[in-house]
């Protein structure tokens, strides 16, 4: 049976989707077999983040009507071929989405559900950016979950600058983590090749590490500050400060 993981993103733009699906091609990577359960029913960005638009014959919306079983839906991604998603485009009822994973269960390991399908999980994981507007949306999500019954919530922080962790500009993972009272499972540098489909190395070890952590054989995060120390950091701490 998969572990079913909710990703809700503690407030739009925190890159909640990107995160899924990095973060499910880290833990194919490790061996398990995932799937994501793209929960946007009006623009199915899982597929787009993927690169998989336009390739789908189903989505969960055609098996909803008895068009096609649940697993007709589901597409195997090329890049990460232990990755699979799931579309929803079209959903009429969200609460098809609990059905659809329970018919998935036994064909995965991990299924992260994206916002969706949130009486599944048992476990749910807040991606948040890791500025100071965020922490009161961030605390506040994990809150509901926890409410809600998932008493196993983590916490990803998304696009962490090292140099303006490094300046004090905004709190370092492990002071967020602490201030919003959620286990820090993840740490994900700035990256803004990632909007456009690539990823650079650190990232990719980043993700690398945050599966480890999810998976329960590591606690260890990526570090963002080293890049910035030493003479070479200095110089891009200054060249950032002038971008």
């Amino acid at each position: 049976m998969a572990e079913v993981i909710y990703i809700a993103g503690a407030r739009g733009g925190s890159g909640a989707t990107t995160c899924a699906v990095r973060l499910a091609s880290a833990l194919a990577a490790l061996g398990e077999r995932t799937l994501v359960l793209d929960g946007d029913y009006e623009c199915a960005s899982g597929l787009e983040t993927c690169g998989l638009q336009g390739l789908n014959v189903y989505t969960l919306a055609d098996a909803e009507e008895g068009a096609c079983r649940v697993k007709q839906a589901v597409l195997q991604n090329p890049a990460s071929p232990n990755t699979y998603v799931l579309p929803t485009l079209g959903l009429k009822n969200p609460d098809y989405c609990i059905t659809a994973v329970n018919e998935c269960s036994k064909l995965f390991d991990v299924i992260l559900c994206d916002g969706a399908a949130l009486g599944a999980c048992k476990r749910a994981i807040v991606v948040s950016a890791p500025y100071s507007a965020s922490i009161a949306s961030a605390k506040l999500r994990g809150a509901r979950l926890k409410d809600g019954g998932i008493e196993n919530v983590g916490l990803i922080i998304n696009k962490v600058n090292g140099g303006l962790v490094y300046d004090g500009a905004v709190l370092s993972p492990q002071e967020f983590a602490s201030v919003v009272r959620l286990p820090l499972l993840g740490v994900i540098p700035e990256d803004l090749t990632l909007p456009i489909g690539k990823i650079r190395p650190s990232t990719a070890r980043a993700f690398d590490m945050t599966a480890e952590a999810v998976l329960g054989r590591s606690q260890k995060t990526y570090g963002t500050v080293k890049p910035y120390l030493g003479v070479t950091g200095y110089f891009k701490r200054k060249l950032r400060a002038h971008v």
